[in-house]
Order: C-alpha cells, then structure tokens, then sequence
C-alpha cells in the first residue's frame, strides 16, 4: 500500500538512512482543522504516535489557520465572508472564538505580515485580496484588493479571477498571490501600508491555474529572494522563477523552467494541491491529488544546479513520488527540524494523517512514521490544514 510509486533514480545506502536518524525529536504540537472543525494534535517521534488532541466544532469551514504566536489563532470560512480569531492554548488544548469579521466571500488562504500587524486573505470566492488589520492583537477588515486581470481559457475552472494564496516574501514587504483564474502571479506592495498590485506576472503554459507557491530559499534565512516556485492545479505543473527585487515593480519574474508533476503522462482528472520547499532548501514536494490510483502521492523534486552555473539558476530534477495512504491530499507541511512531513488526506481512504519521515537525501521512507485512520475524523476525511506550531 505505501510502496514507492516512482524511483527516478538509485540512491546509495548512507543516503538512505533517515535524516536526523541518530538523534530524536520530541513532541509537537499541531494544529488541524476541516469543515465545521478545528483541532489540536500531537506527534511524538520518539514514540511513533500522532494522534487528536482536542476536537473542537466550530461554525463554517475553516480550511486555513494562521496562527501569532503565543495564543491567537485566524481561521476563514471560505463558505462564506466571515474570518474569525480564536485564543487558543496548546499546552491546556483549549479554543475559544474571540471575535468574527465580515469582509470578502470564500477566503481560503491567510498570511500575516513579519510584524503580525497586518494579514492578507486569498478571497477565491469573490476574485480578491482582503486586507485584515491584526495589530494588538485584533482583527479588523480594511478593504478588498480587487483581482481583474484577463481570463484563462479554461472556462469551467477559470471563469473568473481565483487568488488562492498569498505568500510573504522574505523582505517581509511584498505578497506574492496566485490566482487560479487569470494565470497570473499578482504582486502586493505593502510599503506605507498602501497594500497595491504593482506587477502582474503571467504563469503558463495557458489554463495552468496558479494555486501555491514558494519563495526559495526558505525561511527567512536571506534578506531577499532569489526564485519562486509556483505549482498549478489544472495543468498539473511546477514553474521556477529566477527573480530580481527594485523598480516600479517591486520583484521582476523570469522563467526558467516548468516541470510537470508526474513522470509520465499526466493523470485526466489530476489537480495538484500544495507545494513546499524543505527547510534546507534542497528539495520540493508536491501534493498529487485525483490521480486516478487507489491513493495519491508526494511528488519529490531535487533542486539542482548546472555545472556551468554561478549559483543563480537552478533546475527541479523529479525523484519520486510516495503514497499519502489516503486520497486528496490538500495540504502538507514539514516537522520543526525537517525530518517530518505531516500530510492531510480530505478524500476517502484508509489513512486520514500520515507522517512520513524524510531521507538524508530528501526521499521519502515508504511507511509512515505515525498516522491517524480516516475513522477517527468527522465524515471519515482528514483535515485541510495540517501545521506543526509548537
């Protein structure tokens, strides 16, 4: 069942071994949630377990979290035009709403600015970007950046302009928003609060459908970055962007390659869900969901470089994809210390959570670490939002 789908390529045996086998990690906390319910989990390596620590019902579908530490928690609903905040204690796994907002409908992404004063919401719904004033630990509707720019041609999918997520860059001054409807990669100025589309970058081949994206290198472990990666849902490809910051348009994007996200031919009804970059900045992984197989896959891509190159291209070499145990994994995300990915299933299927550890060299073991059977969630599906926070 968790068999390796795809071996690219033979890897020596020292590699194989388990990264950060010789030295184990401790527990953490994580945070889930999923149509009328928000969740408190907890996974220990040591001891092999994941499993549900508070269960809590909420109204709405709160399919994104976004969490400022210690103890405040932002949730949509993309099923309507409210985005709560909740006081949330992990240690005594209690959640409690605070206050609830109205502003753009079916909301489905937050990231808040480096300070937490401020937080952007891919309104999917209604074809904007809302802008939240979070400072004080509040939570208040400013306005909605309108997204207008011209159609895909996939007219069932891109019938109107979709932002699905905004990513903060590492200057912690520009949002990049991909929008699923206009084959666009929208950047937002922040600067003097001003909030603005100032560059209006174009993701193909046409009726790719942006969905998320990635600055590299992770983290904010440089002042600026150097590429973004985005992922598009429809055509089932990763793009790699090389990028230069100053001028009218903040960020300049180039593209240097597009990647599809199987090795072969592409499932008919694929759509691709998430994409994340490890914390080393050396390898990609990619959610491949409707694949078509009694259960989806991770997508793994080695980022390497040419010989020739003086270290500012790079290119995604596709290793290998492994089984989530389970279908329509729509979100994933890695340990604290990297070694971990933790992934939601939201379709039917055996496994709801799975936590797979990762190689030394970025390959994913087989057999999950942990897991959470698909009978332990409301409907038998897994969560959307899947996030290590402590």
């Amino acid at each position: 069942m968790y068999a390796r789908l795809v071996a690219m390529a033979a890897v020596a045996s020292a590699a194989c071994a388990p990264l950060g086998a010789n030295s184990s990690a401790g527990s953490e906390k994580l945070l889930m949630s999923g149509s009328g319910h928000i969740m408190i989990g907890s996974f220990d390596a040591q001891a092999k377990s994941l499993k549900i620590d508070l269960d809590k019902t909420v109204s709405g579908a709160p399919t994104w979290l976004a969490l400022a530490k210690p103890n405040l928690l932002y949730a949509v609903d993309e099923n309507s035009d409210t985005t709560s905040l909740f006081n949330v204690d992990l240690e005594a796994k209690k959640l409690d709403l605070k206050t609830s907002v109205k502003g753009s409908t079916g909301v489905v992404h937050l990231e808040l600015a480096r300070d937490g004063s401020r937080m952007l919401g891919a309104a999917y719904g209604s074809s904007a970007i809302d802008v939240y004033d979070t400072s004080s630990g509040g939570l208040k509707f400013v306005k909605a950046v309108p997204s207008n720019d011209s159609l895909g041609p996939v007219k069932e999918r891109q019938e109107k302009p979709h932002p699905h997520q905004a990513v903060l860059d590492p200057s912690g001054r520009f949002f990049a928003v991909n929008d699923l409807g206009t084959d666009r990669i929208l950047v937002v100025d922040s600067k003097d609060d001003s909030f603005q589309v100032v560059n209006h970058v174009p993701v193909s081949p046409a009726g790719c459908g942006p969905r998320h994206g990635a600055f590299l290198p992770a983290g904010a472990s440089a002042s600026q970055a150097t590429h973004y990666l985005v992922l598009c849902e429809i055509k089932n490809v990763v793009n790699v962007f090389s990028l230069r910051y100053g001028g009218a348009k903040g960020i300049d994007f180039f593209l240097e390659q597009t990647i599809s996200t199987f090795p072969s031919a592409t499932p008919a009804k694929a759509a691709a869900g998430e994409l994340a970059i490890s914390p080393d900045s050396k390898d990609v992984y990619v959610s491949n969901r409707l694949t078509g197989a009694a259960t989806d896959n991770i997508a793994h891509f080695r980022i390497t470089k040419p010989p020739s190159d003086n270290g500012a291209l790079i290119k995604l070499e596709l290793v290998a994809s492994t089984s989530t145990g389970g279908t329509l994994p729509r979100m994933f995300s890695f340990s604290r210390d990297g070694r971990t990915l933790f992934v939601g299933n939201t379709g039917k299927g055996d496994l709801a959570v799975v936590a797979l550890q990762r190689n030394a060299d970025g390959t994913l073991v087989e057999k999950p670490v942990a897991s959470i059977a698909s009978s332990a969630f409301p409907g038998g599906v897994g969560p959307a939002y899947i996030q290590p926070v402590a």
